[in-house]
């Protein structure tokens, strides 16, 4: 928590919004004391009901990352966002750092917003910005990275990430997107 409330005051001391993902019940309520403008729920929580319908509870927006689940999953988490009245937008994703390009998927982009009529996202974790441009023409309406200050650092999702200049190149990229 300490270093949650480091970031928190340079994030206000910035006018930054930020937000975090939670990996069990204790730590998504002892996130509540940020009051986080959204809630995020990564992949490996995304089929722990009990977590999903503690996040929907607080009603505030929330992006669901979908990479490890399936249809029927999906369908269960939209079920219960949706009962509980809570926005959400999903993020297509493969749960795999870095991802090939060649798994991606990005068509599921498609079928996640004819399926549900919500805001769907994409979450990459790939090497290059060209599938995030591809995800964003095929109507995404939120793109996630990773950053990194330096790729060869250790962590298992720093080859996946986007330094600085890639970064800039990917929002300059999505900017030109008609």
């Amino acid at each position: 928590i300490d270093q949650y409330d480091v970031i928190n005051t340079y994030c206000r001391t910035k006018d930054i919004d930020w937000f975090a993902s939670s990996w069990d019940i204790e730590s998504q309520k002892l996130m509540r004391k940020y009051n986080f403008p959204h809630n995020k729920i990564a992949s490996a929580m995304a089929t722990n009901l009990e977590f999903i319908k503690l996040v929907a509870s607080e009603k505030v927006h929330t992006f669901i990352s979908t990479g490890m689940m399936n249809i029927e999953q999906i369908d269960d988490t939209v079920n219960i966002f949706s009962n509980k009245k809570c926005p959400f937008t999903l993020l297509h994703t493969v749960s795999t750092y870095p991802s090939e390009e060649s798994d991606l998927n990005l068509n599921c982009i498609r079928t996640l917003k004819e399926r549900y009529n919500c805001d769907v996202g994409y979450s990459g974790h790939e090497t290059s910005v060209s599938p995030s441009l591809v995800a964003a023409s095929l109507g995404a309406t939120v793109i996630e990275r990773h950053i990194t200050l330096d790729r060869s650092m250790y962590g298992s999702d720093q080859s996946a990430s986007l330094q600085k200049d890639g970064l800039r190149t990917l929002v300059n990229s999505i900017r030109k997107l008609p």
